[in-house]
């Protein structure tokens, strides 16, 4: 089977050459709309992340307490590892590239159970900031690699709906974890809100181990190639735990741990990284980081009701929002392809963010006015839920329209995009509260709105130039060789 990668970067299947033999005549497999599945699924059978953040805000003043260190200094404890999340997938991309998903996510989340135990079970302060730091390389795995096992996984055609579902998890692993955390932090101690998560990730890790399989498919050259694999699918489950479902190709280059910062080149990737990045860390990372100081200051609230009110309201939004989000981007790209002649337009899919400019910058500025005015405290928490609606709807647009634009380099985009939105979500602790502080929260907050909407005409470019851009730069050359 093959299939070629026009100049704009979108799959193109070669009819002459793809589908199976059926009577000495090649045919395609169809979608459910008629139109050919990107990529064309091959005759070889072989062909998450938990979020680990109950450590959060809700803990933060108890744990300030303990260790005789500021709230502001707690709250370290959730930017130090976004940072190196951000940071570490830059190594896991180009390897899991080579030597598969399966082995990258094993090894990863080992460190990151040992560091977790580290951080429950280091005396001082010091320690427990070494542990964190640790964990955030050991919990990147899914988080930079995650959507590029989407895209192993998913057709083109549904690629807005499990995109949308992998940006929940995403998304609202911190927001969940924010209302456990309030809770164990009172009940049983702050220190369980890193001993728990790290009985949840060595339990994940088992699964992992006995029921993961490898996503990533190189696909033969040849029709030997495919009865080989055939012939061999019958000890898939084996391969398992001898790491041989990817046909290791090559070694890793000091090159290819720049390929990341490659696609920095493409308008249609740098465009929606910047927008998601502001989105995420305005949208997700900024309530978590300012909701224990705010509640606790403005309304007396403990730990546990901090967590409710920062989780009830995210939660909310990123759920409501994904009913929407994935089903309306396969919607209109399926509209656009039809009209189209059958090719698909991955621009279309941005069509279906525009609800996010208006939504996303009002939640912030809802939660700003209502803490500046110390309305009842559903003000915020709706705020944050608004904002969530519009940051799950900017979330799953991005995510699926960039690997729409670049599949074969999917590992590259995710981790890029995990990237600017830890690195940008990483210094917020240290100046949104003061900032705060120093002008109004509603203030504040309306800036951050502004800045955040600026950001959307990367979004508006790319409907009205987005295509011309990919056909004049063409598609990466490397990748290539995966997809034929």
């Amino acid at each position: 089977m093959a299939k070629s990668l026009g100049q704009s970067g979108i799959e193109h299947v070669d009819a002459k050459s793809s589908g199976e033999d059926i009577g000495g005549q090649q045919s395609l497999k169809l979608d459910p709309h008629g139109f050919p599945l990107r990529p064309q699924p091959s005759a070889d059978p072989l062909g998450g992340s938990i979020d680990t953040h109950l450590h959060k805000n809700p803990a933060y003043v108890p744990s300030a307490k303990a260790l005789h260190i500021s709230v502001k200094e707690a709250s370290y404890q959730t930017t130090v590892p976004i940072l190196l999340a951000g940071v570490s997938p830059i190594l896991w991309a180009p390897l899991s590239n080579i030597y598969g998903r399966r082995p990258i996510y094993i090894a990863v989340t080992a460190l990151g159970i040992a560091a977790l135990a580290g951080t429950a079970a280091a005396p001082h302060w010091s320690g427990i900031l070494t542990a964190r730091a640790f964990m955030g390389i050991g919990t990147s795995a899914g988080m930079g690699i995650g959507a590029a096992t989407v895209a192993d996984l998913y057709y083109m055609h549904e690629r807005g709906r499990y995109a949308g579902i992998y940006v929940i998890f995403v998304t609202n692993g911190a927001h969940i974890s924010a209302v456990v955390g309030g809770f164990i932090a009172k009940d049983i101690g702050w220190r369980w809100t890193a001993w728990i998560p790290c009985i949840i990730l060595a339990a994940n890790w088992v699964l992992n181990v006995f029921c993961l399989p490898e996503t990533l498919y190189h696909r033969p050259t040849n029709t030997t190639n495919n009865i080989v694999s055939k012939t061999d699918a019958h000890g898939s489950w084996l391969r398992l735990f001898n790491f041989t479902a990817v046909h290791i190709r090559r070694r890793p280059r000091p090159m290819d741990f720049l390929s990341t910062f490659r696609m920095l080149q493409y308008p249609s990737v740098v465009l929606p990284a910047i927008y998601y990045s502001v989105s995420f860390g305005f949208g997700s990372v900024m309530f978590a980081v300012s909701g224990a100081p705010a509640f606790s200051e403005i309304y007396d609230f403990g730990p546990s009701q901090v967590g409710l009110c920062i989780g009830l309201g995210t939660f909310t939004g990123t759920l409501i929002g994904e009913l929407t989000a994935g089903p309306v981007s396969d919607r209109i790209l399926y509209l656009a392809t039809k009209r189209n002649g059958g090719v698909p337009v991955p621009e279309a899919r941005l069509q279906g963010t525009w609800p996010a400019l208006l939504l996303l910058p009002a939640g912030i500025i809802i939660e700003g006015v209502c803490f500046q005015y110390e309305t009842h405290w559903m003000g915020p928490v709706c705020g944050m839920a608004i904002a969530n609606f519009g940051l799950q709807i900017a979330s799953t647009g991005c995510y699926a329209y960039v690997t729409d634009c670049y599949k074969p380099q999917s590992s590259e985009i995710s981790t890029l995009l995990n990237f600017g939105r830890q690195v940008f979500s990483f210094p917020l602790g240290f100046y949104l509260v003061p900032f705060a502080t120093a002008t109004t929260w509603g203030v504040a907050w309306a800036v951050l709105a502004i800045i955040n909407a600026v950001t959307y005409s990367g979004i508006i470019l790319l409907m009205w130039r987005g295509r011309r851009w990919r056909e004049m730069l063409g598609s990466p050359a490397e990748g290539k060789e995966e997809e034929e």
